[in-house]
């Protein structure tokens, strides 16, 4: 039987492996691996972060989503090209082997934190679902030990926080960020809305440069009404328990920084003999990896190379999805002896939320700002959950959002002491009173 397998169970990987298994003969075997046994849906994890959102609706069980395909929840850390062999680790620990026919590399992007000196020991990355709950849990514990804290200066540097990066992930987390810390305030009595410091840090002339000049302006606008600090044009040297250095030697002091920043390959292909650019893997038009007949590779991974306007696909989640959808139809296609088709696609818009009520993006080429984008960006999104009950479960959130303010809860792992479990020992004979 040929077996087809799928490194990675992102967006690409978790469409593929579904879209396989409802097209391709029962004589093949599709098989995915993922380190978790869920898909993450990352646009939304800086409403999580944010309070907005609870946390288990942007996950959706692979087994789930992809019936059918055997699912492994584990890590590959390699795969030998010659013996067509990826190794990984299996449930126990131990290094085990499979065997595939064809191979497809979606493992994605990691955040290169190493970029700045101190930003992999002190910085905040926001990437996976761990990650936003470990952010959220953080931003609570920082309003609390503001609240404790007596001295104003040490009381300001907890109350700061930094965005590294103005792209879209930065510019979302900060709005959303200062939603929830303003909403929170009233809840404290030693510090007030206006004494938490939200800054975003952006060494290009503008924040969001991937849209239109006149929306990124807008964003700026509404960001800085809102009560972001914007400073563009600036180059962090340095990052530490306290803050950030500039380039220039300034410093800016903030408890928490968050990293936004540029991101490099996933171990599995840091050294990898596959050709690749910029970080990611060279791909043809059907994209199959330079030099391979038996793997391909697609999603953030992948420069995948788009016949609609001869350009390189962005690391985009809907660039992610067409591509599966694409390479399925080009793999069934092939296993019915018929020719395979280059990707092709024309995106929808890039859209950028500013906090509640407020966002901008370019739908189909048009320009829009304010509720109006606030309205598409979720309608967007909402209209991308991979099934019905989440897509009610997210309605809900954002309907309740409408009535209710946002709680400020830290949810701790804290467990039941172990001693606590054992018999309780006999009392002890008591002795008569002299």
């Amino acid at each position: 039987m040929p077996r087809i397998l799928i490194v990675g169970g992102g967006f690409a990987g978790s469409d593929l492996a579904r879209r396989l298994q409802k097209g391709l003969s029962r004589d093949w075997e599709i098989c995915i691996y993922s380190a978790e046994n869920h898909l993450v849906f990352t646009p939304l994890l800086p409403e999580v972060v944010g309070g907005a959102i609870n946390p288990l609706h942007v996950v959706w069980p692979i087994r789930e989503m992809a019936a059918g395909v055997t699912c492994r929840t584990a890590e590959v850390r390699k795969f030998d090209l010659e013996a067509n062999e990826i190794e990984y680790v299996g449930p126990l620990g131990e290094v085990l082997k499979d065997q595939y026919d064809q191979l497809v590399l979606c493992c994605g992007l990691a955040v290169k934190l190493d970029i700045v000196p101190g930003m992999d020991e002190f910085g905040w990355p926001l990437k996976t679902l761990g990650d936003s709950f470990a952010l959220r849990n953080h931003v609570v514990q920082q309003l609390e030990r503001a609240e404790a804290e007596p001295d104003a200066e040490r009381r300001a540097g907890l109350l700061s926080f930094a965005v590294v990066g103005g792209g879209f992930t930065g510019v979302e987390v900060a709005g959303a960020l200062r939603d929830m810390v303003s909403e929170s305030a009233r809840l404290y009595s030693r510090f007030e809305a206006e004494d938490i410091q939200v800054t975003i840090l952006e060494g290009a002339p503008r924040i969001l440069g991937p849209l239109a000049e006149r929306l990124a302006a807008y964003a700026h606008r509404q960001l800085e009404k809102a009560g972001v600090t914007i400073r563009v044009g600036v180059q962090v040297q340095s990052v530490s328990s306290q803050g950030v250095v500039f380039a220039d030697g300034e410093e800016l002091k903030a408890r928490t920084v968050i990293a936004s920043v540029g991101n490099e390959p996933q171990g599995l292909l840091a050294n990898t003999p596959l050709k690749s650019e910029r970080g990611r893997l060279v791909v043809d038009g059907e994209m199959r990896v330079s030099g391979q007949e038996n793997v391909y590779a697609i999603g953030d991974c992948a420069a995948v190379p788009n016949a609609s306007d001869d350009s390189i696909s962005p690391t985009l989640a809907q660039f992610a999805v067409q591509q599966s959808k694409r390479l399925a139809k080009n793999l069934i296609a092939e296993s019915r002896g018929k020719e395979a088709q280059p990707f092709s696609y024309k995106t929808r818009g890039m859209f950028a939320a500013l906090g509640h009520g407020k966002a901008v993006g370019s739908p189909y080429g048009f320009r829009v700002t304010g509720w109006v984008a606030y309205l598409f960006w979720r309608g967007i999104y909402w209209s991308k959950m991979p099934s019905f009950s989440r897509k009610v479960q997210i309605a809900g959130d954002w309907i309740s959002g409408l009535f209710f303010r946002r709680d400020v809860v830290e949810i701790s792992t804290m467990r039941t002491p172990r001693g606590s479990l054992q018999p309780a020992r006999p009392p002890a004979e008591e002795k008569p009173h002299p």
